[in-house]
């Protein structure tokens, strides 16, 4: 089974960070292993970078985009998507700060959530820290000047 871990970042930070997500992953997985006083200081961190999910706005997106879709339901606010055919599950939790995907079998799921979620705001961040994967769900493009 996969974890995913989804922060929204602020917009500076998406466009600082942008190319170097070792960094922001590397502070979340500090936040994790570190003893009690520095984990509060990481948490403070975190905070800073990060903003609230905006729950409507994922709610709505994913009522409109899934609505239509016959393995989509909503149960106690959780959003699952179990598609049979290529045995692929997904559930979208939603805990204020941060968002998290439990997903199992194949890819299609999970990419149907991250999807969504990418229309909603290119600067969501998410981790995997079991099989250390993270990244963008958007990538932010640089704007080079010349």
């Amino acid at each position: 089974m996969r974890h995913y871990y989804i922060y929204l970042l602020k917009p500076e930070i998406s466009t600082n960070y942008f190319g170097k997500e070792w960094l922001i992953f590397q502070l979340f997985v500090e936040g994790e292993t570190a003893n009690k006083e520095l984990r509060e200081i990481i948490e403070k961190q975190i905070n800073y970078i990060s903003g609230t999910i905006p729950t409507l706005l994922v709610k709505k997106g994913l009522e409109k985009s899934l609505k239509t879709r016959n393995d989509f339901y909503v149960l106690q606010d959780h959003y699952y998507l179990d598609v049979k055919a290529l045995d692929s599950k997904a559930v979208l939790k939603d805990h204020g700060n941060m968002l998290t995907i439990s997903a199992s079998g194949t890819y299609q799921a999970e990419t149907v959530f991250f999807e969504v979620l990418r229309q909603i705001n290119p600067a969501f961040f998410a981790m995997d820290f079991e099989n250390k994967n993270f990244g963008w769900l958007n990538p932010v493009k640089q704007v080079n000047y010349i």
